[in-house]
Order: structure tokens, then sequence, then C-alpha cells
């Protein structure tokens, strides 16, 4: 049975899950000659709808690459086992924190891949334990996270 954090994470996790997969399908469907208002009908919503899918998409192309954070919700919303999501997350090429402007020393931070796994603890859908377990097989010791 699971627990209220274990549905609520959940829940959270098909929500985002669901989120993604629309921008990915409305990207897919326009690649493929399908016209806005066509995606509209499919998914019945509005033709601004879809248009302002496809300018997201187009403005943040990274929104539709797979990261770690959608391989940890991918666990939560049941798509993926515990072993797979920390096999997929052991063999993650990671990326770390960089300054936006490297010459200014009060430059805002890029975050990196790497980051996606603190906000996952932090949101607790990723277990301190597994988190540790994470650091020791990246061999960074939180090398800038």
């Amino acid at each position: 049975m699971l627990t209220i954090e274990d549905e609520l994470a959940r829940v959270y996790a098909v929500g985002e899950l669901n989120r993604v997969d629309l921008l990915r399908t409305v990207s897919q469907a326009r690649d493929k000659g399908l016209t806005q208002t066509q995606i509209a009908n499919r998914l019945s919503i509005s033709q601004p709808e879809v248009h302002r899918i496809l300018r997201k998409v187009h403005n943040f192309p990274d929104l539709l690459v797979l990261n770690p954070r959608e391989i940890i919700l991918r666990f939560h919303a049941g798509r993926i086992s515990h072993e797979e999501m920390m096999n997929q997350l052991i063999g993650w090429p990671y990326t770390y924190a960089r300054a936006a402007e490297p010459a200014n020393p009060e430059s805002v931070m890029i975050p990196g891949t790497w980051d996606q796994l603190a906000d996952a603890v932090y949101r607790d859908l990723l277990s301190a334990r597994d988190y540790e377990h994470l650091v020791a097989a990246s061999g960074t010791a939180r090398r800038g996270a």
C-alpha cells in the first residue's frame, strides 16, 4: 500500500510527465506535417494553445531532451523500476552548475543536470540514500554541486 507521500509523488510525477509528453507529441505532430488546427482538434485544445506549445518548444528545445529529473519522475509514475532509475542515473553524463558570465564574479549560475538530483532530494522524490549512492558512483564527491 502506498503512503500518502508516495501517492503525492506519483500524482506530481504523472502530471509533469504528461506535460513533457504533450510538448513532445505536439512537436512531433508538427514535424509530421499536421497543422496547428489539426493538432488542436485531436487534443481538444485551442489552436492558440498549440501555438503557445510550439513557441515554447522552439524557445526551449531542451524541454524535449531526456534528463535526470524525467528519469526520477518516470520511477514515481510507475513507468520504470527503482533499479532502472538508479542504473540510468548512475550512467548519466552529468553537467554541473557554472557561471552565466564567467568573467563576472557576481554572475547568475546556470544549473547543470546534477542540480536536478539535489532538487529531487529537496522535493522528496529521491531519497538521501539514493543520492549518496549516486555521489559515490559518480566519483565526483559533489564536484561543483
